[in-house]
């Protein structure tokens, strides 16, 4: 882990962990070197040899001094990089985020991936800041410390150091043990976070329902879960920490005990002896400080595990040979295509579909319709076959260049926590004001607009939790006719609506598709009549192909739906 986030860092920031390793060694040193400055005036003092008052003043001054400056030059240092690594590893998620396929985020919930984002990048910075530049520092003045002390009597040498390797294996049995129920804790974190993301989403849904009482009966218990497994690894760190710093106590013990018995038995100096017991302290506080160190590189640890699968999930492989489509007419060669590794969408699909002209995509739920719409786009990548553009396999298109020739209007419309304006712009973010207004008109929703107190300024709130459903696929219809590109996906969106806002969308839509090659999800039969060809599926292959007209007087499954559909609209709820 310490290597990838080393790799990660920028050449400033591994200048600035080197830095900091650097300053906390020499902070240490000083450190060392006021405590033996001071014992030696004690010396002389003790010896009666005369002292240079003014000089061992001075002397313990400037070390006390240089030992600040290299302390704050630690600090700044190891505190940049650890921010400069928490920056990284997020630029390094969302641009691998961008390229995922679109499966990985329908098996992974949106409080984990809430979770990885915030906290477990945010684990990665104490790992940075303090295991990394303090554990190597202190590793290095245990080392002359003790090589030290060791020089001056190596008996008392091997009591200091007597039950240290106890003390570690303590510590060591202690974190596998508590690194389990860390995982555990994690996991039943991200699931409280998830319930609270979709109480949240769901409450207007949930009262409506009456299903407070119940939904809260569930998140409760998710959140006593998580309180459990928090005390739990609580427990396991009290214990095995406990008996950690008593082995380190015991170890001083012994040490003390040792070299009171040499002194007593006159094969010690009584001043040797008081170095160690001082200078000791200096040699066992890496390990009494081992203990946070480590708390934070598990913890850091296991969120970097939950950061690599998200880095290292499947992503859509660059264009090995990039090359440029000649027009905007799509082909699906004998393609399949599943989302698992059974049960295919598609089967042996060919299909053509001419520049210019309009596609639309129907038949039952589960047919694979949306699955077409989403290889196209290349949420996913086929199975078997290719899916050529203007000629050209779209794997070896530029992803990037194919994207800038596509826009795309889902039906469950996506608006971002900003305004009206930007929100629109999302189509092309070079659009001039003038741009982005004229998209409007066209999308038929310039005029509410303009009606705001703050127009096209207006903020829509969360995901446009203002904006009724019609005025939302109106601004959806706007970006795409920002972006003006030769191939549109139209997932169809005039079912449900009232009869002045599906009027108002079919003319937006109208303008969008105007010149285009376009591919609609048609839901709403009725809005495809004159589309250029009409394809139906079911089971995940093609039935029936061919105009409005032609296909109904074929009586097959288009005609069945027809009918469905004209028969639904006669329905009347019965009172």
């Amino acid at each position: 882990m310490l290597a990838a986030l080393i790799k990660d860092l920028t050449g400033e920031s591994k200048l600035c962990m080197s830095l900091a390793m650097a300053s906390f060694t020499v902070g240490s040193l000083l450190n060392v070197g006021i405590t033996m400055a001071a014992l030696d005036g004690l010396r002389q003092v003790g010896m009666g040899m005369p002292l240079d008052l003014w000089r061992f003043a001075f002397e313990l001054v400037g070390l006390f001094v240089a030992k600040g400056v290299a302390n704050l030059v630690a600090e700044i240092a190891q505190h940049q990089a650890g921010f400069d690594t928490v920056a990284t590893v997020r630029e390094r998620l969302i641009r691998t985020m961008k390229r995922i396929y679109l499966g990985f985020y329908t098996d992974e919930r949106i409080g984990e991936l809430n979770t990885v984002i915030q906290k477990d990048v945010g684990n990665l910075q104490p790992v940075v800041v303090h295991f990394w530049s303090k554990t190597v520092s202190s590793i290095v003045v245990a080392a002359i410390v003790g090589g030290g002390l060791f020089y001056v009597d190596w008996r008392m040498g091997l009591a200091m150091v007597s039950l240290i390797p106890v003390a570690l294996f303590v510590m060591y049995s202690g974190i596998e043990s508590s690194g389990r129920l860390q995982k555990e804790t994690q996991n039943d974190l991200a699931d409280m976070v998830s319930l609270f993301v979709e109480y949240t989403k769901g409450i207007p849904l949930v009262k409506a329902f009456g299903a407070s009482s119940s939904f809260e009966k569930k998140l409760g218990n998710s959140m006593l879960k998580f309180g459990e497994s928090s005390k739990a690894i609580s427990r396991s760190v009290a214990g095995y920490m406990g008996r950690y710093f008593l082995f380190l106590d015991l170890s001083y013990g012994v040490m003390v005990t040792v070299g009171a018995l040499l002194v007593f038995g006159g094969k010690a100096e009584v001043f040797d002896y008081i170095l160690f017991v001082v200078l000791s302290r200096e040699f066992y506080r890496p390990f009494a400080e081992l203990e946070n160190y480590w708390i934070n590189f598990i913890k850091g640890k296991d969120s970097y595990g939950r950061i690599s699968k998200v880095l290292n999930a499947p992503t859509i492989k660059p264009a090995s040979r990039r090359k440029s489509p000649v027009g905007m007419d799509l082909r699906f060669q004998n393609v399949d295509f599943s989302y698992g590794k059974e049960d295919f969408e598609l089967k042996n699909v060919d299909l053509d579909v001419e520049g210019n002209s309009l596609i639309a995509l129907v038949g039952p739920s589960g047919g694979g319709k949306s699955t077409i719409a989403n290889l196209i786009l290349r949420f996913w990548d086929v199975r078997k076959g290719r899916i050529l553009a203007g000629g050209v396999d779209i794997r070896e298109i530029d992803y990037d260049d194919f994207l800038s020739n596509v826009s795309v209007v889902m039906q469950n419309v996506i608006l971002f926590e900003d305004t009206i304006f930007e929100n629109i712009r999302i189509g092309r973010r070079n659009a001039s004001r003038e741009e982005v207004v004229e998209a409007a008109k066209k999308a038929m929703i310039h005029d509410f607009i303009a009606g705001l107190p703050k127009g096209y300024d207006t903020p829509v709130g969360e995901n446009g939790v203002g904006l009724s459903g019609g005025q939302r696929q109106r601004i959806s219809i706007a970006r795409a006719l920002l972006r003006d590109a030769p191939l549109v996906i139209l997932d169809e969106m005039t079912s449900g609506l009232d009869p002045i806002n599906e009027v108002k969308i079919q003319r937006a839509i109208d303008n969008l598709t105007a010149s285009k090659t376009v591919v609609v999800i048609a839901h709403h039969l009725k809005t495809i009549r004159n589309a250029d060809r009409i394809v139906v599926l079911k089971d995940g292959r093609i039935v029936e192909t061919g105009k409005h007209d032609d296909l109904l007087k074929k009586g097959g499954l288009y005609s069945e739906l027809w009918e469905a559909q004209e028969k639904a609209q006669d329905w009347e709820c019965a009172v």
